[in-house]
């Protein structure tokens, strides 16, 4: 089949800025316009910044409570795998076509230094990056960061980012990111982006299992080849449940914002994942995150025209594979 002037995405993007889920990772299906109309206050608020949104059983004195924070301690390395697959199908009348791809990567955060107050410098490095990309029943594109012999030319800048610290930023025992610094030459991203702080952002006050809390986030999308528009989304997560030792947090994101045209829409599916989270509460750290998105957008670019996007996204947690990176780091921990 050739390839249509309609298609929605380009042959493969990757972003290598702390995500998802990072890697963006991470939906739910777009909200009814009786909850836009619910939350669109809410999401007035400065982006990122938590609200408390507390289930009322928070009140009843008789139920657990649990205190959600991390802790970083001076030299600690915290390796993930992240794995995102995403498929979307563009249709005009009776031509369809269907862009596949998925990437696995390899990183790590290493505490820099942490404080007595709990604060902490993490630098985030990605150690290896795999890869695949397909359009329509045409042979895949594969690229490995490990293995020379699929490391195609128009992935060199990819290349150039693996097994170097991306990012340096300080933050809080509540996940909160209170400063960014770019480590690789290039402009720092916003901080109130969703894909730059790959730490979930707890509530101050501690959690019965049913409490929920808030969190605004803002994203630009585009709307003209010079137009950009800034969208507000809102994140509600839930504790669900807390069994040995691990709390289960359960997380969506709708877009708060007025969003009515189609086009922009197609843009924004991506943005708003749905999904678990699970938190040691020993170790105090993220072991395992898995989100996802499916949605279908009829008349995206016009009369016939339809959309649809199915994503996932895991990360988790690993062992500490032995790279001359993290090598390197905890030899550098050790002369501070």
């Amino acid at each position: 089949m050739p390839r249509t002037t309609f298609a929605l995405l380009p042959f493969i993007a990757v972003t290598l800025v702390c995500f998802s889920p990072a890697l963006r990772p991470f939906s739910a299906v777009t909200a009814e316009e009786s909850e836009k109309s619910e939350t669109a206050s809410a999401a007035n608020e400065a982006e990122g910044e938590v609200t408390e949104a507390v289930a009322e059983s928070a009140t009843d004195e008789n139920k657990e409570s649990y205190l959600l924070r991390y802790a970083f301690e001076t030299g600690n390395v915290v390796h993930f795998k992240v794995t995102d697959k995403n498929k979307t199908t563009s249709r005009k009348d009776r031509i369809r076509e269907t862009v596949s791809n998925q990437s696995d990567v390899w990183r790590h955060f290493w505490v820099v230094n942490s404080e007595e107050t709990g604060e902490a410098t993490l630098e985030l490095v990605i150690d290896r990056v795999r890869l695949t990309a397909q359009f329509d029943e045409n042979p895949p594109t594969v690229f490995d960061s490990a293995d020379k012999t699929k490391q195609p030319d128009r992935f060199a800048s990819i290349l150039k980012s693996v097994g170097k610290p991306l990012n340096r930023m300080r933050v809080n025992t509540r996940g909160e990111l209170i400063s960014l610094q770019n480590l690789q030459g290039g402009p720092t991203a916003d901080q109130s982006d969703p894909a730059v702080n790959f730490l979930v952002v707890f509530p101050e006050e501690p959690l019965a299992i049913g409490d929920t809390w808030k969190q605004s986030l803002s994203v630009e999308v585009p709307v003209t080849n010079r137009l950009k528009q800034d969208i507000k989304l809102l994140r509600t997560y839930k504790l669900k449940s807390v069994k040995d030792g691990v709390a289960e947090i359960g997380m969506t994101t709708i877009v708060a914002s007025p969003v009515r045209d189609p086009a922009v829409r197609t843009r924004l599916m991506l943005q708003t994942p749905s999904g678990t989270i699970r938190f040691d509460m020993k170790t105090k750290q993220i072991v395992h995150r898995e989100t996802g998105v499916d949605e279908v957008i009829v008349g995206a670019f016009g009369a016939g025209t339809l959309v649809e996007a199915k994503s996932t996204r895991i990360e988790e947690q690993i062992d500490a594979p032995e790279t001359e990176t993290a090598a390197e780091e905890k030899k550098l921990s050790q002369t501070r």
